[in-house]
């Protein structure tokens, strides 16, 4: 049994026949950033809710050392079954590496009828992630990557009460890599309705991310939304959330009509 940081554990909440998946970030995040949304979610619709918590994270972050973009693609998967033993339709919502998650799911599975993605990246501003997989080749330049990349929390979030790590190992940066090689093949696969959202003030993924992951998808029923003055954790930043939960929830009630 995995011992969860207090708030950062797994919530499932029971509701009606229609369920909607929910996928945290992976970055320092936890599942604690998105169980605001799930409670607000699980009270306007009556949906059946699973928020997992994405291996490696919610307990240390030694745990994530080793782990690969296909440990959390399998907790997707996996979340999408439970939700299907008692659920006809699932729905899928995704933050930041979890958007990523939510695109390659609807790719591969038919059972998803429709998905959302915040701050999904189709390219990340960092200038050190191509580095790191070039240095990772090489067994040399392997030795001066360090071991671990600090995630400073911000005041404000810190002063919400939010929970998770502020250190990551660097190899995740392998696993984003990964992720986005494989989105770019993805996106044309995907047909369910999406709704892609970003916010315009998000420094972590590239600017053109949304724009680009709506025009790939071959969905029929796609829209893209940028949240003026948001960053990338806008589901966490008071002045968006309301925006950010209204549009998810309404897109979804939307499209199950």
């Amino acid at each position: 049994m995995k011992e969860y940081i207090h708030g950062a554990e797994p919530l499932f909440l029971h509701g009606d026949n229609s369920g909607c998946l929910l996928l945290h970030g992976g970055g320092g995040g936890t599942a604690w950033d998105l169980k605001e949304f799930a409670e607000v979610l699980h009270s306007r619709t009556g949906m059946t809710i699973w928020l997992p918590s994405l291996t490696g994270y919610g307990t240390k972050p030694e745990d994530l050392c080793g782990i690969t973009l296909d440990d959390w693609l399998s907790d997707a998967h996996n979340g999408l079954d439970r939700l299907l033993e008692t659920c006809e339709r699932v729905y899928v919502v995704g933050h930041s590496m979890g958007g990523l998650l939510t695109l390659l799911l609807a790719s591969q599975r038919d059972e998803v009828r429709g998905i959302v993605t915040w701050a999904a990246p189709i390219a990340v501003r960092s200038r050190l992630l191509p580095l790191l997989t070039i240095f990772n080749r090489i067994p040399l330049l392997r030795r001066a990557i360090p071991k671990k990349a600090n995630r400073p929390t911000p005041e404000w979030l810190l002063k919400q009460g939010w929970i998770g790590y502020d250190w990551i190992p660097t190899s995740i940066g392998l696993a984003m890599h990964d992720g986005l090689r494989r989105l770019k093949r993805a996106l044309d696969d995907i047909t369910c309705p999406a709704l892609i959202v970003q916010g315009s003030r998000d420094l972590d993924v590239s600017r053109d991310s949304a724009q680009r992951i709506h025009e790939a998808l071959s969905s029929e029923v796609k829209e893209a939304l940028i949240i003026q003055g948001a960053g990338h954790a806008m589901m966490n930043q008071d002045e968006y959330k309301n925006e950010l939960f209204g549009s998810s929830i309404t897109f979804i009630e939307r499209i199950q009509q």
